[in-house]
């Protein structure tokens, strides 16, 4: 029995759960690896947690956000967070929101 390489490995599983075509690829497909995560390999947050502005450490002042206000209610992701999870799943003023980039 043949060893089959990783590459091989990692290529079927690409197209296995992502249902992408190589067929036409100008790439030998053998060439071809994984760039990441598998789909749904980052974790969304589902339950986010919150401080106020001034405990925010961690942020500096050119740190970007993605702001969201909904009938008064402000809320801040800042990037370096999301750069991890991609997804937010929040409830702002009663109302279900995703956040993204």
């Amino acid at each position: 029995m043949k060893k089959i390489s990783v590459s091989i490995i990692l290529l079927v599983v690409f197209i296995i759960s992502t249902g992408f075509n190589l067929e036409s690829a100008i790439v030998p497909k053998d060439q071809i690896l994984s760039g990441g995560p598998p789909k749904d390999g980052i974790p969304a947050i589902l339950k986010p947690n919150f401080i106020r502005p001034n405990q925010a450490d961690f942020l500096g002042d050119n740190d970007q956000v993605i702001g969201v206000e909904i009938d008064g209610v402000t809320k801040a992701y800042p990037l370096n967070i999301l750069n991890w999870h991609e997804v937010v799943n929040d409830t702002v003023n009663g109302i279900p929101i995703m956040v993204t980039f």
